[in-house]
């Protein structure tokens, strides 16, 4: 005999068990006996483990939004709420599978605060004028090292400076420490040290 047609009565929860007692029977018609006993033995754990958390889903469901009145499922609901929540099972749960869990309005303000702060970035046109300020300020910062340089060479030239000659030696030895012996105790200028020895005609090259 073929299925009942589509239209016949039954709760899905009946034409489920029917489907599966059809596919049973038939698997049983066309093994071998053992083979087909131990398949009908394991579909029949399955099916029966799965309908029944799915019944037992149904109640918790119900007795949450007091349709129906079930102490059992109320205490099974309340435990697993307690479970769930206890420190040591979160932290193990966490450890296990490498997630940190944090409560939903935690979650919301860093979401806000990570999408403030791109926003920031994105759009914070003084961080690039700030970048153009320091480019700007080396590009001037080079072109003063330049001059400097180029007016230390003409000051060397008419102070005589390019010719001095510190390795020298004249009447109290080396011409550079000479230059810092007069420095450290008479606090005169090393330019002046300098041009002041030369024009005694010493430590010229």
């Amino acid at each position: 005999a073929g299925p009942p047609p589509a239209g016949a009565g039954g709760t899905p929860a009946t034409i489920l068990l029917r489907k599966i007692m059809m596919l049973t029977a038939r698997d049983v018609s066309e093994n071998n006996a053992s083979t087909g006993y131990l398949l009908t033995i394991i579909k029949d754990v399955i099916s029966g483990t799965l309908l029944g958390v799915f019944f037992l889903m149904i109640l918790i469901f119900l007795d949450y939004r007091n349709i129906v009145q079930l102490g059992s499922a109320r205490a099974f609901r309340r435990a697993a709420f307690e479970l769930m929540t206890d420190p040591e099972t979160v932290k193990t749960i966490e450890e296990n599978i490498e997630i940190k869990f944090i409560p939903v309005d935690v979650y919301t303000s860093m979401k806000e605060e990570i999408t403030r702060n791109r926003e920031k970035v994105d759009n914070n046109d003084s961080v690039k004028q700030h970048e153009d300020d320091l480019l700007k300020r080396n590009k001037e910062l080079e072109e003063m090292k330049l001059e400097y340089k180029e007016w230390e060479t003409k000051g060397n030239s008419v102070l005589k400076l390019d010719k001095w000659c510190g390795g020298c030696k004249g009447g109290w030895g080396n011409c550079n420490q000479r230059v810092k012996y007069l420095s450290d105790t008479y606090h005169t200028p090393e330019v002046k040290a300098k041009v002041d020895i030369m024009d005694t005609g010493k430590c010229m090259q």
